[in-house]
């Protein structure tokens, strides 16, 4: 067993930090174990009621060093009793000051009184190992800790409530039923179902497996949010990319002068359109060039304007699309099919009285915003345009829609395969025993989903993205 993952298993009385390091107006310190409450009350002094008389209230005393009977710091303090607290063991909080010189000190004390500091993410194994939530709503708080955006902390709020965990209970109930039966037919041949039982397994498997693909379609990796679906800006030098990416990110990000060339390499910004993030990428300006570092940069311009998933494509309104133009989009259009691709004529306040020229007679179907970055006229539709393209990207039942990492996306995926070729087996009229294999190997990728079965090293893996003290 790994020596790290072993430690997750003790049963001793653990203690951390739980707010953020550095200094702050507030620190909480956080103890939990059997030994959680007395080891703080060796501490805690206090002149009004007890801790332990007025459980999850919050007590004003003092932190003491039991030794010098010097005051550590000033503070607040409550217990929790097992089983009523986030671990579902004894629990203590203290609410010190925020200064690193305190926290430290208290930590201190604690741990000389036998408290060992805890591990990333600890606390949360307690209350999984304890019964107080399961594995998927565990990752759910690291998910909710992590959220950049207001969707994506809907969707882990969801999580945490253990609405994706009734989801995985029921196919839970339904996968166990299916290998019931197979098993008795296995176990009781002579008692084999007939043709019209035999169709109504095949038919729950069908179901099923159906039911593990919907749920995959309406699970969004968790990556997705931390870094936002990409949109990449593109377009000749001097067309104003960088200013259109200074205009809808709110700030100055990119350098801009009116020298072709300014941007020599992508740079990124992220912005929150209707609760969903979206990275904007501004690239170096798409021209033939000798010059070493610049045509680097062009080169990766056009590596993710052949990858993204959106594209703004910016031209001079005052000049319309050139022939490059035109020949970089037909080629957009063939080597990235499904990419969202909003054509925006920037510059339009230079045009004057003249119009810009219709795209109508071009083979291509993509909306066409006119914008100006300077006077910011615009920026507003191209927001709109931009919220549209990203929301496709989303599950559109954003109500019934989970934050998965890579590890659940992978056992999703996985049980489905199992399930799909239990379903081929059964139609080929397979040995029912290899068709109770895929089943009992379906169920087994479920437990380390819900985390009914779980090795050491999952335990480790999964923890060990949480921050110390949660």
């Amino acid at each position: 067993m790994n020596k790290k993952a072993g430690i997750f298993l003790r049963e001793d009385t653990i203690a951390a930090v739980a707010t953020p390091p550095g200094r702050g107006a507030i620190a909480v310190i956080r103890l939990s174990g059997p030994r959680a409450i007395s080891i703080g009350q060796c501490l805690f002094q206090s002149k009004g009621k007890s801790l332990t008389q007025h459980p999850r209230l919050m007590i004003h005393g003092a932190i003491v060093d039991p030794e010098t009977q010097e005051i550590a710091d000033e503070v607040l303090a409550a217990v929790f009793p097992a089983p009523h607290s986030y671990t579902g063991e004894e629990m203590m909080e203290i609410y010190c000051h925020g200064g690193e010189v305190v926290v430290r000190k208290i930590l201190e004390l604690l741990h000389r009184q036998g408290a060992r500091f805890a591990e990333p993410g600890e606390f949360t194994f307690r209350a999984v190992r304890n019964g107080k939530m399961d594995l998927a709503q565990a990752e759910a708080v690291n998910s909710l800790i992590e959220s950049r955006s207001q969707l994506a902390r809907a969707l882990s709020l969801r999580m945490l409530e253990g609405a994706f965990s009734k989801e995985l209970g029921e196919v839970k109930e339904q996968l166990i039923a299916i290998l019931a039966e197979v098993e008795t037919q296995i176990e009781f041949p002579d008692d084999a179902v007939e043709a019209p039982a035999g169709s109504a397994m095949k038919s729950g498997l069908r179901l099923l497996w159906e039911r593990i693909a919907d749920l995959k379609r309406r699970s969004i990796r968790e990556q997705r949010f931390q870094e936002g679906i990409a949109a990449v800006l593109a377009g000749k030098p001097n067309v104003g990319k960088s200013s259109l990416f200074n205009a809808l990110l709110g700030r100055e990000r990119a350098i801009v002068t009116p020298h072709p060339g300014t941007t020599r390499d992508s740079i990124e910004g992220v912005v929150e359109l209707d609760g969903k993030p979206l990275t904007l990428i501004d690239t170096a300006g798409l021209r033939e060039t000798q010059e070493e570092i610049e045509a680097i940069g062009v080169q990766r311009s056009l590596r993710l304007l052949n990858s993204s998933p959106i594209v703004l494509y910016i031209y001079d309104a005052s000049q319309g699309l050139a022939p490059d133009d035109r020949r970089i989009l037909d080629e957009l259009r063939k080597s990235n099919e499904q990419a969202g691709v909003i054509l925006v004529a920037n510059k339009y306040d230079l045009l004057k009285d003249k119009a810009i020229s219709s795209l109508e007679d071009e083979d291509w179907t993509w909306p066409v915003i006119s914008a100006s970055a300077i006077k910011e006229g615009g920026i507003d539709a191209l927001i709109v345009q931009l919220e549209k393209e990203t929301a496709n990207r989303f599950p559109a039942e954003a109500g019934s829609a989970y934050l998965v990492n890579a590890r659940q996306e992978s056992l999703m995926s996985r049980m489905e395969e199992r399930i799909r070729q239990a379903f081929l087996f059964l139609e080929e009229a397979s040995p029912l025993e290899i068709i109770a294999e895929e089943l009992r190997l379906a169920l087994q990728e479920l437990a380390e989903l819900d985390g009914s079965y779980s090795t050491p090293d999952i335990i480790e893996i999964v923890f060990s993205r949480f921050c110390i003290g949660k």
